[in-house]
């Protein structure tokens, strides 16, 4: 009986209308959750929301009339054109969160096919993304993650066409530099794709190349906001102020692993200066502690790697704690289901994720040759890397979701090929 049922629903998963049904399904259980959670902009959400209305009536990215770099410009800029165009509404935002939702659910299923060479785990990648738990939570928040993760995957949607190669990594380039104005820590990831073995990507006219073409497309993108950071504050860098400050809250006598301000924090960071002075102040603080407390800083690792898989509900607990600074309260039953039953999907998609991964090496041993990227193991390996050096949180594993789902979806394929 089992078997008979898991043929039926291979063969619906494979049909022409399960992507069309999939879909639909994603759009309408994030529609759902926008009606039914409406929460008010809270912490650096409320930062973007407010500076994207500063930007869509012309007042430049700025704060208390001074210019600004304190977070980076790309989302509120994202969001101040599309108030420019649609008027100021948080209802504007979530529609852009669901359509930027759909296309990392397509990009991703398109990708997983393409880097497995199976339909199945491109259908698959499809449906566990679509009722991805914390994913359609952040429909409805005024947060940066997904327009990062959709130019992140845009980009390198980019490289995996195979025509007109010199155009498609120019187009990677331009993509990986618009996410880099999102969030900057996606800079080094073209290099780690194109460099790693057995990425699935077939880069042209050699490896070095195809980096040069990508990085000067990339760096392209960002010049012009270099420029303007140059005349605003005196000095290069090449997207915002924070990482600095980050660094040092990850690293001082009372940092635990995680976002912690420590008690002392305003006379620790109390340069004069304009941000980016403040910025390199905090920066050196924060390398000294590291150079001085080696033991110290040693410690806090594995507390760091804790913090950032721990679990997976940010974004529900940040809907949740939006909806309270309403002055409304949440219903503390329902509540605690939903975080339960995100926890444990993610809990089922990390172990489904491992064993492809076990799978793998057991066909590497075995001399079997099965369609396998290693994309999503440098990423992963990348975002551990850098909650090691700043600090552990689970927004901050956003971008390997979308590779831990694909090889959750790839273990199906891996058992058949792999497991007899």
């Amino acid at each position: 009986m089992l078997p008979r049922t898991l043929r039926r629903l291979e063969a619906f998963l494979l049909s022409r209308s399960f992507p069309v049904v999939c879909l639909v399904a994603a759009v309408l259980v994030r529609v759902l959750w926008m009606v039914l959670v409406d929460p008010k902009p809270v912490s650096d959400f409320d930062w973007y929301y407010t500076r994207a209305i500063d930007i869509s009536l012309g007042h430049g990215y700025q704060y208390r009339g001074a210019p600004t770099a304190a977070w980076p410009v790309g989302y509120p800029a994202f969001l101040g054109a599309l108030f420019a165009v649609f008027g100021h509404s948080l209802l504007v935002a979530k529609i852009a969160n669901l359509a930027l939702s759909v296309g990392i659910i397509l990009l991703t299923s398109w990708m997983a096919g393409r880097l497995f060479r199976s339909a199945l785990t491109a259908r698959l990648t499809m449906l566990v993304l679509s009722f991805y738990p914390n994913h359609i939570a952040y429909t409805s928040l005024v947060a940066s993650e997904p327009l990062s993760m959709f130019l992140i995957m845009l980009g390198i949607g980019f490289l995996l066409i195979e025509r007109s190669r010199l155009l498609m990594t120019v187009l990677a380039g331009a993509s990986f530099g618009l996410s880099c104005l999102v969030r900057p820590q996606g800079l080094p990831i073209p290099l780690i794709l194109v460099l790693l073995p057995r990425s699935g990507l077939r880069p042209f006219g050699g490896r070095l190349l195809s980096v040069a073409c990508v990085y000067a497309a990339l760096l392209l993108v960002l010049v012009p906001w270099t420029i303007r950071n140059y005349k605003a504050f005196g000095g290069v860098f090449l997207v915002s102020t924070n990482g600095g400050g980050n660094l040092l809250i990850g690293n001082n006598p009372w940092a635990n692993g995680t976002y912690r301000v420590p008690p002392h924090y305003d006379s620790m960071l109390s340069y004069g200066g304009n941000e980016y002075e403040r910025d390199r102040g905090y920066h050196r603080l924060a390398v000294e502690y590291i150079r001085t407390h080696p033991v110290e800083i040693l410690k806090l690792l594995p507390k760091k790697v804790w913090y950032l898989y721990r679990g997976d509900v940010e974004g529900i607990r940040w809907s949740f704690e939006g909806i309270e600074a309403k002055g409304e309260r949440v219903p503390a039953g329902p509540a605690t289901a939903i975080v339960a039953l995100a926890e444990a999907y993610y809990l089922v998609l990390f172990a489904a994720c491992a064993m492809s991964c076990i799978l793998f090496v057991k066909s590497l041993r075995s001399g079997r040759d099965v369609a396998f990227s290693t994309m999503g193991l440098g990423v992963l390996v990348y975002f551990t890397f850098l909650g090691l050096v700043f600090y552990g949180g689970s927004r901050y594993h956003f971008p390997v979701m979308p590779f831990v789902a694909m090889y959750a979806a790839w273990l199906p394929e891996a058992l058949r090929t792999v497991g007899r």
